[in-house]
C-alpha cells in the first residue's frame, strides 16, 4: 500500500526580506503549525523531499497529538488564544524561538522537565547564543512562557526555565541622541527615511509601532491608537516640531511612514536604513570622534523622554507616555538632564566671571 499523499492545501508561506536585501521564505505545515522548510529566492519555493516528509509527520502528530512530548506542547501553545493575541511582530519572533526549542527538545517526554538536571540542559541550549546575550535571553523568555502555559494547563508539573539569570545587562538609559547627531545621520538618508527618523525622535515610538502608525491615529493634540505589543491605548503629545514633520509626509498609504515607492516600511528595513546612514555619516568625517557611536534607532525613545522633560512633563507622566516601568524616566533625568544642567550652569558662571 502506498503512502498517503500529504495535504498541501493548508501550507502557510511567510515571505521576509532580510537586511541584506535577499528574500527568505518560511514554510509552515499550516497557519499556526510547525515550520517544515526555509528557502531563499524571490519566487515561492517548491517543497523539498525532506519538507514533504516533515509535512506528513506534522499532520500525523496533528491527528494524534503527542501530548506527552515537548513538540506536542509547542503545537498546543502556538494554537492557543494566548499566542494568537500577541502582536504580529511578536508572534513571528516567538515562532522562530519556539521552533528552535522544538529542534532541541521536541521528542523529549514532558515528565523529564520535572528532573532538576533539565535546568542544566536548558542552560546549555541557551548558551549556544551566549555571543549574542539579548538573543539568548529571548530564547529563555519564549521557552519559559511555553512551559508556563503548559504548567497552568497540567501538561507539565514544573517549569525549569523559570527564574533563569539573564545574560544581557546593558543599561542604555543614558544613551541619548544629540540634536546634531540626528541631523547629521538624517542628512545621509533619502528624504522619506529622514522624515521617519525625525518622527521617531519626536514621538518615541518603537520601530514596529512607528512603521505601522496610521493617519487615522494622528489627532490634533496627540497620537492615539494601540501599542503594538501590549494592545494598550497610547497617548503621545504632538508638539509643533512633530506637526511640522507630519505635514511633509505624503499621504500615499494608510500608514504615515512609507518607503520610496509609497509602500509601508518594514521594521527591520527601517532599522537597517538608520544604521547604514550612521555609518555613511561617520565615513565622511575626518575627526576621531564618531557620530552617534553605538547608538541605535531604539535609543531615540530616550531622546524623546528628554524632550518631554524639557517641556515640563513629570517623570510619572513620561513613564506612562512611553509605556515604561515606573522610575525609568527619573533615572534618565538624573543621568542626563540633571547632570547636563549642572555642567551648563557651571559654564555660564565661568563666562560671567571673566
Amino acid at each position: 500500500m502506498g503512502t498517503k499523499p500529504p495535504n498541501l492545501e493548508g501550507l502557510h508561506f511567510v515571505r521576509r526580506r532580510l537586511a541584506s536585501g535577499k528574500v527568505r521564505w518560511h514554510v509552515y505545515a499550516w497557519r499556526g503549525g510547525p515550520k517544515i522548510m526555509e528557502a531563499e529566492g524571490v519566487n515561492k519555493p517548491s517543497l523539498t523531499p525532506d519538507a514533504l516528509a516533515a509535512l506528513v509527520k506534522a499532520h500525523e502528530d496533528r491527528t494524534e497529538p503527542r501530548k506527552n512530548t515537548f513538540d506536542g506542547l509547542v503545537n498546543a501553545y502556538l494554537a492557543s488564544p494566548e499566542y494568537q493575541r500577541l502582536a504580529d511582530s511578536t508572534r513571528r519572533q516567538w515562532r522562530t524561538w519556539a521552533d528552535r526549542a522544538r529542534e532541541e527538545f521536541g521528542d523529549a517526554k514532558l515528565r523529564i522537565f520535572s528532573d532538576p538536571r533539565m535546568r542544566g540542559a536548558i542552560l546549555e541550549w541557551r548558551d549556544k547564543w551566549a555571543h549574542a546575550p539579548r538573543q539568548a535571553d529571548y530564547a529563555m523568555q519564549v521557552l519559559s512562557r511555553i512551559l508556563s502555559w503548559g504548567l497552568q494547563r497540567g501538561w507539565v508539573a514544573h517549569n525549569p526555565a523559570a527564574g533563569m539569570p539573564t545574560l544581557y545587562r546593558a543599561d542604555r538609559s543614558e544613551i541619548i541622541w544629540e540634536d546634531h547627531e540626528i541631523e547629521a545621520v538624517a542628512a545621509m538618508m533619502h528624504k522619506h527615511t529622514a522624515l521617519a527618523f525625525k518622527l521617531a525622535a519626536w514621538t518615541g515610538l518603537p520601530r514596529s509601532d512607528l512603521v505601522e502608525l496610521r493617519w487615522s491615529d494622528v489627532g490634533d493634540l496627540y497620537i492615539g491608537g494601540k501599542r503594538g505589543k501590549t494592545n494598550v491605548e497610547r497617548c503621545i503629545p504632538i508638539f509643533d516640531e512633530t506637526r511640522e514633520i507630519l505635514k511633509v509626509f505624503k499621504k500615499s498609504a494608510v500608514t504615515v511612514v512609507t518607503n520610496n515607492r509609497g509602500k509601508p516600511f518594514t521594521a527591520r528595513g527601517f532599522s537597517a536604513s538608520v544604521e547604514t546612514a550612521r555609518q555613511k555619516a561617520n565615513a565622511q568625517r575626518k575627526a576621531d570622534c564618531k557620530i552617534a557611536e553605538g547608538k541605535t534607532l531604539h535609543d531615540l525613545r530616550g531622546t524623546f523622554a528628554t524632550r518631554l522633560m524639557r517641556r515640563g512633563f513629570e517623570d510619572r507622566e513620561i513613564d506612562e507616555i512611553l509605556a515604561w516601568e515606573p522610575g525609568k524616566s527619573s533615572k534618565i533625568r538624573r543621568r542626563y538632564i540633571s547632570r547636563k544642567a549642572v555642567v551648563i550652569s557651571a559654564i555660564e558662571r565661568m563666562r560671567t566671571t571673566k
